[in-house]
Formats: C-alpha cells, sequence, structure tokens
C-alpha cells in the first residue's frame, strides 16, 4: 500500500507493454533527475507468441493485457497518482489489431497508451544511459555499442567519442528468432541447430555497416543482462556494473547446457523467460566478439527508468541529456555517409534557422519544428550521392529510408518531405507522399521547404558568400539585405527569384534579396 505521507505532487507511474511481460513502476521524481522508487510489478505474458506468429493478437491475449492494466490501475488509483505515462514496444507495434487492442486498454481502464517507436527507444536508453552512468565513466573519450536484445526487436546505438552517430532497430529478439523458426518448422531442436547460425549472420551483417572493429567499450542494456549481473556480481552497489567477458563466457556456455525448465527451476524464473534467456545471451556475446571490447558494462536501468527521467526533467527543467545535439550528430554522421558538402549544408541550415527565427511571429511554430528545419538543411542535398538529376527525389527516399537517432516516424516523414522540396515543383495533389502526411504536418511540411528554398538559394554556388542577413518586413513584401562588401549577389538574387515562389504563396508575399544598409538596421 502506499505511504501515505508521501506527496503525491510529484509522483509518476509508467507502464512498459512489451512482448513478454507487463511491467509498471511507479516512483517519486524531484530535482536533477532524483527518482525514489515505491512500488514495481510485473506480470507475464506471451504477446509474442501471437504476433510473431499470426501478425495479430489474440483475443484471449488482448483480455490477459487488459485484465493486468486493470489490476496496475487499481494501484495507480490508491496513490492518487494523475502523471501516467503507459508505452507498448514491438510485439504491440507490429500486431495488425493494435488500434483494437490499445483502444479497448482505454476504453476498459482510462490508461491511453503510446505506441513507441524504435527511434524512441533509442532516445530513453541513451538518457538512462548516461543518468546511470552518471559521469563515472567519460562517454566522451570513448568508441561506443549500446545494445538492448528485447523479446521482439534489438536496439542500437553506436558513440563515438560521445557523439551519437549511427542507430538501429533490428526486428529480432531473443523470443523472435526461436518464433520464427518454430513457425516454419514446428521444432524445437531445429531452433538449436539454427540458432548460433542465424545470430553469428544477423551480427555479420550488422559489422559491415557499422565499423565494430573500433568499438572499445560495450554497453548491455535490458533484463537478461541485469540478471546475468545478478548472477555473478550480486554486491555491486553502483547503478551499473563492470563484467569481464570471460566471465559472461563462461556464464553463457553454463546456460547453453541447459534445458529451458532447468534455467526455470535453478534461477526461479517464469518459463517464458527461460525460454528466451539463451537466445538473448548469445545476441549480446556474437555482438561483444566483433569488438575489441574486453568488459561489459550493466546500466541497472531500463527503459522505464528512462521514462521517469523524462518525467523528472519536465517536472525540474534538469537535463544531463542534450537530445537534441545528438539528433544533429546522427544527422551529420548520415549526411557523410552520403559524401554531401557538409560546408554548404551547415551554411543553409543556419541561414533557414536564422529566417526561422526572424518570421517565428509569421509560421507559428516550435522548437520541435525548428530542429526538423536544421535537419533538413543538412540533408536537403544527400540525394546528390545516387545522381544529382532529380536529386530532390532521391533526398527523399534515402531519409525515408534511414534511421536518425531521436526522430519519430513522423518527425521522419516531414523531414523526408522538406528535402524533397527545397527545390523544383512545391507539393501538389497527386503527390502521395505528401498527401499522405496529417493535414497538420502538411503545413509544416510547406512552411519549413519554403524557408529552406529560400536558404538554399542564398548559398546557391556552394561558396558560403552569404552568413547573415535582415529581414525587413512591409504588408506586401519581405527582403533579405546583406552587406556590399561580400560582393557580387546576381546569382544568389536569380536564383531566390526562382526558388521564392513557394515562400510567397505559404507567407502571402514575395520575399527578394537586396545589398545596402538595412533601413531596419
Amino acid at each position: 500500500m502506499p505511504d501515505q505521507e508521501i506527496s503525491t505532487k510529484h509522483i509518476a507511474a509508467v507502464i512498459d507493454i512489451g512482448t513478454i511481460a507487463i511491467r509498471m513502476v511507479i516512483a517519486e521524481v524531484g530535482n536533477k533527475n532524483e527518482i525514489r522508487y515505491l512500488e514495481q510489478l510485473q506480470k507475464p505474458v506471451r504477446f509474442g507468441k501471437d504476433v510473431f506468429k499470426t501478425g495479430r493478437l489474440s483475443n484471449a491475449a488482448m483480455r490477459q493485457g487488459v485484465n493486468i492494466l486493470r489490476d496496475f490501475k487499481s494501484v495507480i488509483d490508491g496513490y492518487g497518482i494523475k502523471r501516467v505515462h503507459a508505452i507498448a514496444t514491438s510485439a504491440v507495434r507490429e500486431a495488425q489489431n493494435r488500434d483494437n487492442f490499445i483502444d479497448q486498454i482505454y476504453v476498459r481502464t482510462g490508461i491511453e497508451v503510446e505506441i513507441l517507436e524504435g527511434a524512441e527507444e533509442n532516445r530513453l536508453e541513451l538518457v538512462a544511459v548516461e543518468n546511470a552512468l552518471d559521469e563515472k565513466i567519460n562517454l566522451e573519450k570513448k568508441n561506443c555499442l549500446i545494445v538492448e536484445v528485447g523479446s521482439g526487436s534489438t536496439e542500437m546505438i553506436l558513440m563515438e567519442q560521445g557523439q551519437v552517430s549511427v542507430t538501429r532497430t533490428l526486428t529480432i529478439g531473443s523470443v523472435r528468432l526461436p518464433e520464427q523458426g518454430l513457425a516454419a518448422k514446428g521444432d524445437e531442436d531445429f531452433i538449436q541447430r539454427v540458432l548460433k547460425k542465424s545470430i553469428r549472420d544477423i551480427t555479420k551483417n550488422v559489422a559491415r555497416e557499422v565499423s565494430m572493429e573500433r568499438i572499445d567499450t560495450f554497453i548491455a542494456l535490458g533484463g537478461d543482462m541485469r540478471f546475468v549481473s545478478q548472477q555473478l556480481l550480486p554486491d555491486t552497489v553502483d547503478r551499473f556494473t563492470v563484467l569481464e567477458k570471460k566471465e559472461f563466457v563462461g556464464f553463457v556456455s553454463r546456460i547453453g547446457k541447459m534445458t529451458p525448465e532447468e534455467i526455470a527451476t535453478q534461477y526461479s524464473l517464469d518459463y517464458g523467460h527461460a525460454e528466451s534467456l539463451y537466445p538473448a545471451l548469445l545476441f549480446y556475446l556474437n555482438f561483444l566478439n566483433e569488438t575489441k571490447a574486453e568488459e561489459i558494462i550493466i546500466p541497472k536501468l531500463s527503459i522505464r527508468d528512462g521514462l521517469l527521467l523524462e518525467i523528472a526533467q519536465l517536472v525540474s527543467g534538469y537535463r544531463r541529456t542534450d537530445v537534441a545535439r545528438q539528433v544533429l550528430n546522427s544527422t551529420h554522421h548520415l549526411g557523410a555517409k552520403y559524401m554531401y558538402d557538409k560546408a554548404h549544408a551547415v551554411c543553409v541550415a543556419s541561414l533557414a534557422l536564422k529566417l526561422y527565427d526572424l518570421l517565428a511571429k509569421d509560421h507559428g511554430m516550435g522548437s520541435r519544428e525548428r530542429l526538423l528545419l536544421e535537419v533538413s538543411g543538412i540533408l536537403h542535398d544527400i540525394g546528390i550521392y545516387v545522381s544529382p538529376s532529380g536529386h530532390h527525389k532521391h533526398s527523399f527516399y534515402l531519409v525515408d529510408a534511414a534511421d536518425i537517432f531521436g526522430l519519430r516516424r513522423t518527425d521522419k516523414n516531414i523531414v523526408a518531405n522538406v528535402v524533397r522540396y527545397h527545390r523544383r515543383v512545391p507539393p501538389r495533389e497527386t503527390h502521395v507522399p505528401y498527401m499522405s502526411l496529417a493535414k497538420s504536418d502538411r503545413a509544416i511540411v510547406s512552411k519549413l521547404a519554403s524557408i529552406l528554398r529560400v536558404a538554399d538559394a542564398l548559398d546557391t554556388a556552394h561558396q558560403q558568400k552569404i552568413r547573415s542577413f535582415t529581414l525587413e518586413r512591409s504588408e506586401d513584401a519581405y527582403a533579405l539585405w546583406v552587406p556590399k562588401d561580400i560582393g557580387d549577389i546576381s546569382l544568389e538574387r536569380e536564383s531566390l527569384r526562382r526558388k521564392g515562389d513557394m515562400f510567397a504563396d505559404v507567407f502571402g508575399a514575395p520575399i527578394d534579396l537586396k545589398q545596402g544598409v538595412s533601413p531596419v538596421d
């Protein structure tokens, strides 16, 4: 029962609807990311058994899930909690009937569930990791791979000298791989025969894309690795443990010689966890073997802690992890992958942001859209890697197919469309990707793309001649003023004339480029 002396002012509950369990944490959050845990509940489910075989949640599984959440809601009400954040990950995310399940949960419990995408899982994982390490391990001096092998998906974050460079969400996991084998063959022995080869092939494919041999620090998240830590290093008081590679190898070898029944009995695990433990540990071991790390850092925090930390940040205003900076680090890495002109990309993004800020009263958008504009400015020309001809379209599908740290699917859809419309024809009703966006997102794309077109025109020669400007407004026109000492701007003025039509349509007045002393100075 809740402690009656605890203030409910900053008590929060987070719920994680996973592949093999539904978990809830109730905690009191305070200043500087302080979290005091009050209650933790967990109930097993087998959502993965349904979804990874049939693509749907069974009626029985949905009823079980709703009943568990109804019980959790009673506990929440006992604390008088108003701040509840419920998420669902891979199994529910991929279920064809997920909307029905989410609706049943809301109707019968009043709990609103957010379907969490891989990019958001990456973000929450990084928040949790940086908080757990608490500056005791300086990631800015290391090349680090963060891996969480879940039941239905695997999340990876590669950091180089503290900067996020690559993120991946792999649709494989400790439950999914054996389930795919069972669905194909209906044979438990088949899984054991193919398990090691399948995992080895998967990790080798990832290693071809990510320079694993540079990695000197291996961080393993997830309940399976926390279980390993508890078994091998039970007395660690820090919020993370450091495990020698050879100890981990020995433990995996011992687990591999046991049946799920033996694992469940010896370690007091439910059968579902015992069944998926060995595949999960094999994933971690194969990823580890691709690096030069000789030890494993195991934070004692989970994605639920990441959610609580974000709630604490909202309450206190204190942020340890600069998510926006890491979004941009990941963006630049993607640009470099496609050999972007970095000087031009940075210049255009900077000019676009300046115009965005000067037009704040005209466009009515906020910090999220500003970040998406900066990402778009950096990536607008990456399609040239495929072909200069129609490169705006190539930029669209390269962004659309990419993993960018911290960007949700809706965010990435906006960025992809903004880079698509940084040149040539503006959006039309016949353009399916644009028309597939929500009405509000189409408005955002039009505003951001029109600003980006202006910024791109100002550096049309890729010489960074124009680095700043002042904005003059009148009732029927906008003018950008640049100093005379930068030289001839006829090329930039002509480019703006050709590309400024969309700006005039969106903001209701044409925009011109002028040279001299601005009347608004």
